[in-house]
């Protein structure tokens, strides 16, 4: 059935996240399973409860949600369910901005679908929308990580008032009410944050887009020529090996099919596509989108008073081996992590020590280990970082598996009411001649936050995810969730040689933990 709701108010107040089996006030199914039996085996998907008024209630399960609003660029759709999802995997932030007119400029990353530009521009734009999307993958994390049903769980894009257009079915309830449940949202007129819109890309491909379609038309027209049909035979039956290979014209075969929700805030709105930057020269009052940059660039030293230091960058030499300090033998980092810890906790201010398994399910099951997740480049390929036993050149062979690379992620708890968080990171470690040599050059991560407000498993597990995805970089967390977060680096390695090291390490982790502790309790 097809209906039309005009006026909907779609607030905090009026709108509400629930499950498919839930009860209303009266203890009845808000979609009755005598008029609605076909939810009974999907009782726990998440819906979007709409109340129209005191005697209609319109329901939206939020797969119908993400198809309607966050479904038009294929890409895009999967960037949205990557924990600890990033936006600039899908636009430039530091490049995009809205002006207080309402003018939107927009560069889209390489592999952003052109007709995505108004709903990535929403999400840039929007806090709303921008907080819904933020929470899609937290919540199917937590779901698997508590052994819930996997449902998505996301909200409207916006809020205000809108027309909707929806296919679905109405039912009764024994209070005298009715529910709607809607299967497909085929139009709405929510406002979008802009009032025209202007999108550039990283790869702005051909500037004259006309040109060879001459050629192009040549050749559409010499493929639609092809090879003639095979004849039928007189028994009308067609020969099954007919001396022409039949037409691969497939235009017979295409049928028409709904293009998408239709948003009628769009038809009435400028959206162009540019070929150049020129949008950058002129900035002067737009509003940014708040965006915190990523660290950036490499190194192994103490960082900035501010701690927005950056962390080493995996860049190796043409050979992986070239200019490596050669251990007389294999060394680990993890181990060397963990003696430091215990160096540390016989300091007088440390009153507890744990260490945090994150992605435990990949590895050892019993261990403290922490493992980096998998993840995927631009391109849609897996990354190899993760994997301790890859090096350039690298084959699996028979039943040869990769390993997996693990972290150590300690948290450690002060007298004075803050939290220390240390993650190390194991390195590769290669034979060569002469002895051992490590392929990588990471930094210890430290990051301190009071007690009362320490961080969940969620935003550890997502700055691992972060890591893997920039190949060993750390990002610091948001100021307001930090009181100092920076990379720390290692003592030279010949003091792993000496025995110096474990007690080098802890007093250049001392340091860092001293100066914005002193700081805070001092206000």
């Amino acid at each position: 059935m097809r209906e039309r709701f005009d006026s909907v108010t779609i607030n905090s107040e009026t709108a509400y996240t629930s499950t498919a089996g839930a009860k209303g006030k009266l203890d009845d199914f808000l979609l009755p399973f005598t008029h609605h039996p076909y939810h009974g085996k999907a009782t726990k998907v998440h819906c979007e409860f709409v109340k129209l008024d005191d005697d209609r209630l319109l329901v939206f399960p939020h797969y119908i949600i993400l198809q309607a609003y966050f479904s038009r660029s294929q890409y895009v759709f999967q960037q949205l369910f990557k924990f600890g999802l990033q936006f600039d995997s899908i636009y430039n932030p530091s490049q995009s901005y809205i002006t207080d007119e309402g003018d939107a400029f927009i560069l889209l990353k390489k592999w952003t679908h052109d007709v995505a530009a108004p709903e990535v521009a929403r999400l840039a734009f929007d806090e709303v929308a921008a907080k819904a999307v933020r929470g899609l993958s937290e919540n199917l994390s937590l779901q698997s990580v508590n052994d819930r049903p996997i449902s998505p769980k996301i909200r409207f894009p916006f809020e205000g008032e809108t027309t909707l257009e929806v296919y679905g079915k109405w039912c009764p309830l024994t209070s005298g009410r009715k529910v709607f449940i809607a299967y497909d949202i085929l139009s709405c007129n929510a406002a979008y944050p802009f009032s025209s819109l202007d999108y550039f890309r990283d790869n702005p491909g051909d500037k004259d887009p006309l040109a060879g379609a001459d050629k192009g038309n040549k050749k559409e027209e010499a493929q639609k020529k092809g090879k003639s049909k095979p004849v039928s035979t007189e028994d009308d039956c067609i020969d099954m090996q007919p001396e022409n290979e039949p037409r691969r014209d497939t235009e017979e075969l295409l049928v028409e099919g709904r293009a998408g929700t239709i948003f009628n805030d769009l038809t009435s709105k400028r959206i162009d596509k540019k070929r150049l930057k020129a949008h950058l020269e002129a900035q002067d009052g737009a509003t940014y989108q708040p965006y915190v940059d990523s660290l950036a660039g490499g190194n192994t030293g103490d960082g900035d008073t501010h701690g927005i230091t950056t962390p080493v960058d995996f860049q190796l030499p043409n050979s992986e081996f070239e200019d490596k300090f050669i251990f007389k033998d294999p060394i680990c980092r993890l181990y060397l992590f963990r003696q430091v810890i215990d160096e540390l906790k016989n300091t007088l201010h440390i009153t507890s020590a744990e260490y945090i398994s994150l992605f435990q399910e990949l590895g050892h099951q019993q261990s403290a280990d922490s493992f980096f997740p998998t993840t995927y480049t631009v391109t849609g390929r897996k990354s190899t970082w993760q994997y301790i036993n890859y090096f350039k050149g690298f084959t699996k062979s028979g039943r040869e598996k990769y390993h997996r690379r693990r972290a150590l992620v300690a948290k450690l708890g002060m007298s004075s009411g803050h939290d220390i968080f240390l993650i190390e990171a194991e390195r590769r470690i290669h034979k060569i001649q002469k002895g051992w040599v490590e392929l990588d050059d990471t930094s210890i991560f430290l990051s301190i936050i009071d007690s009362a407000n320490t961080y969940t498993k969620y935003e550890l597990a997502a700055c691992l995810t972060k890591s893997t995805e920039e190949r060993g970089k750390w990002q610091a967390f948001p100021k307001e969730r930090s009181i100092k977060c920076a990379s720390i680096r290692h003592p030279h390695h010949t003091t792993i040689l000496s025995g110096d090291y474990v007690r080098k390490q802890a007093a250049i982790i001392k340091r860092h933990i001293s100066a914005p502790i002193s700081r805070k309790t001092n206000y």
